[in-house]
């Protein structure tokens, strides 16, 4: 009836326990659209560009919603709205996964509009969310924990992705003396 495309996660439900599947059709774009900062110069062709950003990205999944019958079609509708917004009716940040990609989430929410089209026992809708976050992100986080007893000391953290990722250093006292004149940096070594 339907052509199945990879389905995903979100929120920690997979589609099938939210009762849907995800189609071919959807929309996953490689990258987000762009924030462009530039200036038209009277007397001069073209723009000045300052460079640009990657705007939040959208993600349009086309599914399809296929129950037993016209009220449990109808309870899973109810399921699903109910998944995507908190306590006060507000849109929540949940976790989407695709399962052709396992190893990775994004933060999105809802955002848009979800109207479906009922036939009979199946709905076929639109799932619009946004990630205002662009990139994904490690599904888990890598803790690297050392006891430091010299100076200088080099702590080295190699990450899989493809993005400088800012670490969260926690720096504890255990001992009785005050810790002063320390300097700590961060730097990123660039592959190329």
């Amino acid at each position: 009836m339907y052509a199945r495309n990879h389905g995903f996660t979100l929120g920690g439900k997979t589609a099938k326990e939210l009762g849907i599947i995800m189609l071919r059709s959807s929309q996953r774009p490689v990258l987000p659209g762009t924030i462009d900062r530039t200036v038209a110069i009277p007397g001069r062709h073209g723009s000045w560009d300052f460079g640009a950003d990657l705007a939040a990205r959208r993600f349009d999944l086309e599914c399809a919603l296929i129950a037993d019958d016209v009220a449990s079609r109808e309870a899973a509708i109810s399921a699903l709205a109910a998944h995507l917004v908190d306590s006060t009716g507000r849109p929540r940040e949940l976790d989407l996964i695709f399962d052709s990609v396992p190893d990775r989430k994004y933060r999105v929410r809802y955002s848009g509009t979800l109207p479906i089209d009922r036939l009979a026992n199946t709905g076929r809708f639109t799932l619009p969310l946004v990630a205002f976050d662009p990139f994904a992100t490690g599904l888990t986080e890598q803790l690297v924990e050392e006891i430091i007893t010299g100076s200088p000391h080099l702590i080295e953290v190699e990450t899989v992705g493809n993005i400088e990722t800012a670490p969260v250093i926690v720096l504890t006292n255990e001992g009785e003396e005050t810790i002063s004149g320390f300097e700590m940096s961060v730097e990123y070594q660039l592959e190329g």
